[in-house]
């Protein structure tokens, strides 16, 4: 048995248009739509924000949509999980001509603090394997619950920075985020699980 969960953060709707061509493009196909996992060292270039139009309201230059799940089967009464964590690009979107620097880096940060939460879900799904109590209604009321947190997390980012406009904050959760993907670097191994 297969299962696919995914989650998607600012997707305003869950669908996406994908063009036939994607030559020279960082986007890969996924169940989910073309998309762009979550590797130290890649960063986010303003041609991975491919949607047409804008989906979210209110005011902004750019939109991320990424987001964190899982991939699981069940085999010989094991369950064997694949944690993802994915940048959306055709649920992406820029403002047309947007090539500011620090709006670019905003949204790299949308993506490194969804990798956080990608590698909590990967540090409690060994914990309730360890408690035996893998199932997968224990993952998906754990993926809920993380969920929860990461929306209520990400809005509080906008809110502190301004959406890239108060540079202090902005630094400030550059330097956060960053201890805190080095504090759960040892959970960074969720893709080969």
């Amino acid at each position: 048995m297969y299962r696919y969960i995914f989650l998607f953060v600012f997707l305003f709707p869950l669908f996406s248009f994908n063009p036939p061509s994607e030559r020279n493009a960082s986007c890969h196909t996924t169940k989910q739509g073309a998309a762009i996992d979550w590797v130290p060292g890649h960063r986010l270039k303003w041609s991975d924000f491919k949607a047409y139009e804008k989906k979210s309201p209110g005011f902004a230059v750019a939109t991320s949509t990424c987001g964190f799940g899982y991939e699981a089967e069940e085999e010989n009464d094991e369950i064997r999980v694949n944690v993802y964590v994915r940048f959306f690009c055709y649920e992406s979107w820029r403002m047309p001509g947007m090539k500011m620097r620090e709006v670019l880096q905003h949204e790299q940060l949308h993506f490194d603090i969804c990798e956080l939460y990608g590698r909590r879900f990967y540090a409690e799904i060994l914990e309730l394997r360890k408690r035996h109590a893998l199932t997968f209604e224990s993952l998906d009321n754990l993926l809920e619950q993380l969920r929860k947190e990461y929306e209520i997390i990400q809005d509080r980012y906008d809110m502190e920075t301004g959406h890239s406009t108060n540079t202090e904050a902005q630094h400030r959760w550059e330097r956060m985020t960053v201890e805190q993907l080095k504090r759960m670097g040892r959970f960074a191994a969720y893709k080969e699980y």
